[in-house]
């Protein structure tokens, strides 16, 4: 997979890497958290890493007894779509700035320097971002410095239920189409795009190791150490924050609500575990609702 591909289908939760859902810390294994519906069906959610070294370690029995109950797999967006040429056209068109606008203009000095620097860590030149729209470069140097740490996009926990699920047989469905996941960072203002490169950037010089530390705490279950690590990387851009997780799980829990608690399916949604994790999760906003979610 190219570099551009892959920056793109990680487009909502590259700089974030949120995994998800956590069980008591004393189990030391991601968390699932479940909704009984009064029919007998039941809403599993499982949060998923995007990146992760070789191993299946994260499929715990509970996931797996989930994943056998499931008549559907919910998912944020449908990655595949990202190689087909129409998409790959609308990538290169807002991927890359308008003709004599530059990074190097875009920044001020000091914001360029920490870039360079950023950027230099990551294994890039920032010559070669230097044409690129802040968004775009921000998960394009996030994303290469994740592989170059060992941490691999094709071994994500959605991108292997997801495969497991069609092999199986079983309905998928996803929250998003591709294009409305790209156009949350196309459509950020200019000045959110920059913070949002800019702070990549810093956390790259300032926390190196913030991605492993982010994976560790999903793996043992650390739900409070997530959400910690999530505001710490995302507090200097709020307007970031709010488009990429709090608008969105507003948007999926109006799905859930109105749709999965009402048939007679049983569900098992995975999406990153930033989007379950703290005041404005998935899971905060359906219990505010009233809903009985079982789980940390």
């Amino acid at each position: 997979m190219s570099l551009l591909t892959r920056a793109a289908s990680l487009a909502a939760a590259a700089l974030l890497t949120a995994g998800l859902a956590f069980s008591a810390p004393k189990k030391e294994e991601p968390a699932i958290w479940t909704v009984q519906k009064a029919n007998g069906t039941t809403i599993t959610f499982f949060g998923s890493v995007h990146l992760l070294p070789d191993g299946d370690d994260w499929r715990t029995k509970a996931l797996l007894d989930a994943y056998d109950a499931a008549d559907v797999i919910v998912l944020e967006t449908d990655l595949s779509v990202m190689g087909t040429s129409e998409m790959q056209a609308y990538l290169a068109k807002h991927s890359l700035n308008p003709p004599g606008v530059t990074l190097t203009k875009l920044l001020s000095p000091e914001q360029k320097a920490t870039v360079v620097k950023g950027a230099d860590a990551a294994g890039m030149n920032f010559a070669s971002m230097d044409g690129f729209q802040p968004w775009f470069a921000a998960l394009q140097m996030s994303v290469t410095y994740a592989v170059r740490q060992g941490f691999n996009p094709d071994q994500g926990v959605d991108k292997r239920i997801e495969s497991d699920g069609r092999a199986d047989g079983k309905a998928i469905a996803y929250f998003e189409k591709t294009r409305e996941q790209l156009d949350l960072f196309i459509d950020l203002p200019l000045d959110e795009q920059i913070a949002f490169l800019v702070l990549g950037a810093q956390e790259i010089l300032d926390r190196p190791d913030e991605l492993k530390k982010l994976i560790d705490a999903w793996a043992k279950g650390d739900v409070q150490e997530i959400d910690d690590l999530m505001n710490r990387g995302l507090e200097g851009s709020p307007g970031v924050a709010r488009a990429l997780l709090a608008d969105r799980n507003a948007r999926w829990v109006k799905v859930i609500r109105e749709f999965f608690m009402n048939d007679k399916n049983s569900y098992l949604i995975v999406v990153g575990a930033g989007h379950l994790a703290g005041e404005d999760s998935v899971i905060s906003m359906l219990r505010d609702e009233g809903v009985e979610v079982e789980g940390p």
